[in-house]
């Protein structure tokens, strides 16, 4: 029965007397009976008191540890990951000041905060505006290719229009120069829609896969030469007289950190600056 439905305390109060009369006798015997008796005591009632007290100290120690442990091993991992960003972004930036030395090109070097233009993924806002020399329609690159094509000019910042944007419009051309067409955004459900499109192909330019896409130079806002993207599909279903394919992007937006915004005006072509890249992430 539980202790606060007992009305008969006769059993506690035996208990107590029986406690308070060993007490009293352990007080008036000699030291070697009363050591002996204690021992005795020691040996059979407190041992299993003692027993849970050590088992429950080494619990909290244990609960302890691991808690350290963690702490410990999520610091490594925050620092691991601190340091692989770090160690990537430093890798983008070489690129980029390789890629600064070698292009021939009137340019704005630039911040870029992806998501954060206009409201939506598909544009960037970059750090540099009108006092720096940014002009509209200027074509904006990173150490892998192209980026996309400044779209709106502010006196310290400006926005540009990423490739994902359906109204982005490219010129494009093959590497060798034998096919040329528009390359876009692919309107593909889920994963697709990460892709790029190059349409309006000469059904006699034949690509094969893993062929190199570069600007053409037409239309005076993207010089020649600058990678786009790598063919991985011819797509099927389009007209008779034309060729469509998908490409897998030289960048990716979310991954752009830092960029060139190049002067629109020059006349002069790119097609030997990434290849002169000893290390580029060009298209693969």
């Amino acid at each position: 029965m539980p202790r606060g439905a007992r009305t008969d305390t006769r059993a506690d109060t035996a208990i107590a007397a029986a406690c308070a009369l060993v007490a009293l006798i352990l007080l008036v015997l000699p030291d070697a009976p009363r050591a002996r008796t204690a021992g005795l005591v020691r040996g059979t009632l407190v041992a299993p008191l003692v027993t849970l007290q050590q088992r429950a100290s080494l619990a909290r120690r244990a609960f302890s540890s691991h808690d350290s442990l963690v702490l410990i091993a999520d610091s490594v991992l925050r620092r691991s990951q601190r340091l692989d960003e770090v160690t990537s972004e430093n890798v983008r930036l070489r690129g980029l000041l390789r890629l600064s030395e070698t292009i021939r090109w009137d340019f704005v070097p630039a911040e870029a905060l992806v998501g954060r233009g206009l409201g939506d993924d598909n544009t960037v806002l970059l750090s540099a505006g009108a006092r720096s020399g940014v002009k509209r329609l200027s074509a904006v690159v990173a150490t892998d290719g192209l980026v996309g094509m400044v779209q709106h000019v502010d006196a310290n910042s400006s926005v540009a229009m990423v490739w994902p944007n359906p109204e982005l419009r490219v010129s494009a051309t093959s590497a060798d120069g034998t096919a040329f067409g528009i390359v876009t955004a692919h309107q593909g459900p889920g994963a697709e829609g990460y892709l790029l499109e190059l349409r309006g192909v000469s059904f006699r330019s034949k690509l094969p896969l893993g062929s190199v896409v570069v600007s053409s130079g037409l239309g005076g806002v993207y010089p020649r030469g600058i990678p786009i993207g790598v063919v991985i599909e011819e797509l099927r279903g389009t007209a008779g007289w034309e060729r469509s394919y998908l490409l897998r992007p030289a960048v990716r937006p979310p991954d752009v950190t830092s960029v060139l915004i190049l002067q629109p005006g020059n006349t002069a072509g790119l097609d030997s600056v990434w290849r002169a890249q000893p290390d580029s992430s060009r298209p693969r």
